[in-house]
Protein backbone atom coordinates (compact mmCIF):
# COMPACT_ATOMS: atom_id res chain seq x y z
CA UNK A 1 0.00 0.00 0.00
CA UNK A 2 3.01 2.32 -0.17
CA UNK A 3 1.78 4.03 -3.35
CA UNK A 4 -1.72 4.45 -1.93
CA UNK A 5 -2.77 7.69 -0.31
CA UNK A 6 -4.96 7.72 2.77
CA UNK A 7 -8.06 9.71 1.89
CA UNK A 8 -10.12 9.33 5.06
CA UNK A 9 -10.20 7.39 8.31
CA UNK A 10 -12.82 7.17 11.01
CA UNK A 11 -13.45 5.18 14.17
CA UNK A 12 -17.06 4.00 14.06
CA UNK A 13 -19.20 2.58 16.88
CA UNK A 14 -21.57 0.06 15.31
CA UNK A 15 -23.05 -1.84 18.24
CA UNK A 16 -22.86 -1.60 21.98
CA UNK A 17 -19.18 -1.98 22.88
CA UNK A 18 -18.09 -2.55 19.26
CA UNK A 19 -15.81 -0.11 17.55
CA UNK A 20 -14.01 -0.52 14.24
CA UNK A 21 -11.63 1.66 12.28
CA UNK A 22 -12.54 2.30 8.65
CA UNK A 23 -9.76 3.53 6.35
CA UNK A 24 -10.26 4.62 2.77
CA UNK A 25 -7.24 4.99 0.51
CA UNK A 26 -6.75 5.64 -3.18
CA UNK A 27 -4.12 4.51 -5.64
CA UNK A 28 -4.01 7.24 -8.28
CA UNK A 29 -1.67 5.48 -10.72
CA UNK A 30 -3.56 2.17 -10.86
CA UNK A 31 -6.93 3.90 -10.39
CA UNK A 32 -8.50 1.96 -7.53
CA UNK A 33 -9.79 2.58 -4.03
CA UNK A 34 -9.24 0.41 -0.95
CA UNK A 35 -11.45 0.04 2.09
CA UNK A 36 -9.89 -1.49 5.23
CA UNK A 37 -12.00 -2.26 8.27
CA UNK A 38 -10.17 -3.36 11.43
CA UNK A 39 -11.06 -3.88 15.04
CA UNK A 40 -14.19 -5.13 16.72
CA UNK A 41 -14.06 -7.56 19.60
CA UNK A 42 -14.80 -11.19 20.35
CA UNK A 43 -15.89 -13.29 17.38
CA UNK A 44 -16.66 -10.08 15.49
CA UNK A 45 -13.09 -8.88 15.22
CA UNK A 46 -10.37 -8.91 12.63
CA UNK A 47 -9.52 -7.17 9.41
CA UNK A 48 -11.13 -7.11 6.02
CA UNK A 49 -9.90 -5.26 2.97
CA UNK A 50 -11.38 -4.79 -0.48
CA UNK A 51 -10.22 -2.95 -3.57
CA UNK A 52 -12.79 -1.17 -5.67
CA UNK A 53 -12.63 0.31 -9.15
CA UNK A 54 -14.29 3.69 -9.68
CA UNK A 55 -17.95 3.18 -10.55
CA UNK A 56 -17.82 -0.47 -9.48
CA UNK A 57 -20.10 -2.05 -6.85
CA UNK A 58 -22.04 -0.83 -3.86
CA UNK A 59 -18.79 -0.18 -1.99
CA UNK A 60 -17.92 2.68 -4.35
CA UNK A 61 -21.19 4.42 -3.47
CA UNK A 62 -20.34 4.05 0.22
CA UNK A 63 -16.78 5.31 -0.33
CA UNK A 64 -18.09 8.40 -2.11
CA UNK A 65 -20.61 9.01 0.67
CA UNK A 66 -18.05 8.54 3.44
CA UNK A 67 -15.47 10.82 1.85
CA UNK A 68 -18.24 13.43 1.47
CA UNK A 69 -18.82 13.27 5.22
CA UNK A 70 -22.00 11.18 5.36
CA UNK A 71 -22.14 9.42 8.76
CA UNK A 72 -24.50 6.74 7.44
CA UNK A 73 -21.95 5.74 4.77
CA UNK A 74 -19.25 5.32 7.45
CA UNK A 75 -21.64 3.20 9.51
CA UNK A 76 -22.54 0.99 6.53
CA UNK A 77 -18.84 0.45 5.72
CA UNK A 78 -18.22 -0.48 9.37
CA UNK A 79 -21.18 -2.89 9.38
CA UNK A 80 -19.98 -4.44 6.11
CA UNK A 81 -16.63 -5.07 7.81
CA UNK A 82 -18.22 -6.60 10.91
CA UNK A 83 -20.43 -8.88 8.83
CA UNK A 84 -17.35 -9.95 6.92
CA UNK A 85 -15.50 -10.73 10.18
CA UNK A 86 -18.43 -12.88 11.29
CA UNK A 87 -18.94 -14.51 7.90
CA UNK A 88 -22.59 -13.45 8.11
CA UNK A 89 -22.79 -12.03 4.62
CA UNK A 90 -23.25 -15.47 3.08
CA UNK A 91 -20.96 -14.52 0.23
CA UNK A 92 -17.20 -14.85 -0.12
CA UNK A 93 -15.36 -11.82 1.15
CA UNK A 94 -12.73 -10.43 -1.22
CA UNK A 95 -9.44 -10.14 0.63
CA UNK A 96 -6.46 -8.50 -0.95
CA UNK A 97 -3.08 -7.87 0.61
Amino acid sequence: MSEEQLVAEQVVAVETHRVVTVRISQHLVEDFWRVDVTGGNGCGSGRVSATVSPGDSFLMNLIEGATSGEPVAWRHLAEWGLHSFNGMSGMPVPRFA
